[in-house]
């Protein structure tokens, strides 16, 4: 399968440089992106014969350039229920399209799927970037799915990692190996800060970041939350300690 990709004009803090489309051999792609004309334009020119448009999952800067697409060359859209009401083909675990695996990764959001080549080429959307962390979201983003998830695609040994946002990575199971410590590492130090007397979310914050960006404090603290919850349905965190405002 011959793999390329075109990257959309929207670098931000969650994008880093932007998304990510995926170009599969003249006929596919794989996150559209945001609905920008140029990237939509880029797509088009780059892929005349496109007949499949494959979703992770529906945030603004994966799904809705799908739609544009769609009536321009009568494309069909494959993705998960929820992600846009235009979807041709809903997809769920397990299921093969045009010689891509679904595999089901809720954690960054409840519908979130991957997609596995035969070859171990391995596209994650937002489940795993190419540097950085992904962010989780409570209440759709849940942190116990997304380390599931995470070891669910570590057991299928995959060679590559195509993510939407950051380069493609070689070393697909060590880069999943570090997206795992690097989150039982922040629940460790969640864990500490509790021990050391924190009782708001922003004192944890200011105990585990302490020296973080004030523009990401809210980010981080939306990150911790996610922990808690976690902990607090594993009974690991009295319920007591209340909702973390």
């Amino acid at each position: 399968m011959n793999i390329r990709s075109i990257t959309a004009p929207n670098p931000g803090p969650f994008t880093l440089d932007g998304t990510r489309t995926y170009l599969l051999d003249d006929h596919a792609v794989i996150d559209p992106g945001p609905a920008i004309d140029s990237h939509i334009d880029a797509i088009r020119a780059a892929m005349p014969n496109l007949r499949t448009i494959f979703i992770t999952h529906r945030h603004a800067d994966h799904a809705p350039a799908a739609i544009p697409l769609k009536r321009a060359t009568n494309a069909q859209i494959v993705a998960p229920r929820g992600v846009l009401d235009e979807t041709d083909r809903i997809v769920n675990d397990g299921d093969v399209v045009d010689a891509l695996e679904v595999i089901a990764t809720p954690g960054h959001t409840s519908e979130h799927v991957c997609f596995l080549t035969n070859d171990g080429d391995l596209f994650t959307g937002d489940t795993i970037l190419g540097f950085g962390t992904t962010a989780i979201f409570p209440p759709d983003g849940n942190m116990a799915d997304y380390l599931r998830s995470l070891h669910k695609l570590r057991a299928r040994n995959p060679k590559r990692i195509h993510p939407a946002h950051g380069p493609t990575r070689d070393d697909a199971v060590a880069l999943i190996d570090e997206y795992i410590a690097h989150r039982l590492e922040r629940e460790r130090q969640v864990l500490d800060a509790l021990a050391r007397g924190a009782t708001t979310i922003s004192d944890m914050r200011t105990l585990i970041y302490p020296d973080l960006d004030e523009r990401l404090h809210r980010a981080a603290e939306v990150q911790l939350r996610a922990h808690l919850i976690k902990l607090q349905d594993e009974g690991r965190v009295p319920l007591a300690f209340g909702s973390w405002d």
